[in-house]
């Protein structure tokens, strides 16, 4: 189970929390409907210890609707958090970071043509402008470029890693079968030192 499927699971078990403490809550409203409508047992002086007891629930029941509320809030995160996140046991985590870096690169180009057009229509606007007033003037100021160098970097060291990751992972393609049995091959068969040779060569192979 990936990272993903466990926090899918959690928001599945926070929203199936919050429908029971929901029913429930509705059980105990229902239940006291007869009494909660009854203006005399509401308005009678003096404590009526039954009285006390439906408000209570009640103001249990309340209160559980309020949890079951913040548990469907929690859950609505945890969906938020994954439909942007990118995990790095995702299947297909390589491909979605190379599509957020060409998302961020693509950003990146498009606002610095919007600072080189609106440079090229206030020239003699931001020729007498200090260097700061001209940066603050721009569509795009250098901290918007600067963020997003930032999160470029991130990104590309986190596919340079998974990347990285995958290769060391794979397995030896050049291998076959047949070097599993050693320097047997190299003797002729039927001999002593064929027999030999051969044991030793299995001898690491696993056993059932």
């Amino acid at each position: 189970m990936t990272y993903r499927d466990r926090r899918e699971a959690r928001a599945d078990r926070l929203r199936g929390w919050a429908g029971t403490r929901e029913a429930r809550a509705e059980a105990v409203f229902k239940a006291g409907e007869p009494f909660t409508s009854d203006i005399a047992f509401n308005t009678q002086p003096g404590h009526i210890p039954f009285r006390a007891k439906l408000i209570a629930r009640e103001d249990r029941a309340y209160e559980s609707i309020v949890k079951a509320a913040s548990m469907r809030s929690r859950a609505d995160g945890i969906e938020g958090q994954l439909a942007n996140a990118i995990y790095e046991d995702d299947p297909d985590a390589v491909e979605q970071l190379r599509a957020r870096i060409a998302r961020l690169e693509t950003e990146r180009d498009a606002a610095k043509a919007v600072n080189a057009a609106y440079r090229k229509e206030h020239k003699a606007e931001l020729k007498a402008m200090t260097l700061y007033q001209r940066d603050q003037a721009l569509p795009y100021p250098g901290y918007h470029f600067q963020n997003l160098s930032g999160n470029l970097s991130r990104q590309r060291a986190r596919l340079a890693r998974l990347e990285r990751a995958t290769c060391e992972g794979a397995p030896d393609e050049t291998s076959t079968d047949d070097d599993m049995f050693g320097p047997a091959d190299a003797v002729p068969a039927g001999t002593p030192e064929f027999e030999q040779a051969l044991a030793a060569s299995v001898a690491h192979l696993p056993r059932d």
